[in-house]
């Protein structure tokens, strides 16, 4: 496992994430959220994650069964992670937001119907 540092966009936010490769297990979520978020995610077991500083800047957005946790820095608005509906024991992160990581391609990106759940 490697640990990656990440963040908002204004840099308010800052995380560190342990994970083995940051471009495997890629998805995108089909619920009505994720289709408005257009982000790219990546699950992780929630003691993986650490926000390291900006704890105050960040803001929770709960919808429908109140179950998922949405984050986003309440200053810039950026999402940079949630606790999973369908796993609450991890977390997935907005892969976009890791320092130096190139955008994935489009291929090596799966879909999680979440559309049916909402």
């Amino acid at each position: 496992m490697v640990r990656y540092l990440g963040g908002c966009h204004c840099h308010a936010v800052r995380f560190s994430v342990l994970m083995d490769d940051p471009k495997q297990d890629l998805y995108r979520c089909n619920c009505s959220l994720c289709r408005k978020k257009g982000i790219v995610m990546k699950a992780v077991a929630h003691t993986d994650l650490e926000v390291i500083a900006g704890q105050e800047h960040l803001s929770l957005y709960q919808w429908n069964k109140q179950i998922a946790e949405h984050y986003f820095c309440a200053l810039c608005g950026v999402y940079t992670h949630h606790r999973r509906r369908r796993d609450p024991s991890q977390f997935s992160v907005n892969i976009e937001c890791l320092d130096g990581l190139e955008m994935p391609e489009a291929s090596i990106i799966g879909l999680t119907n979440g559309l049916e759940h909402d």
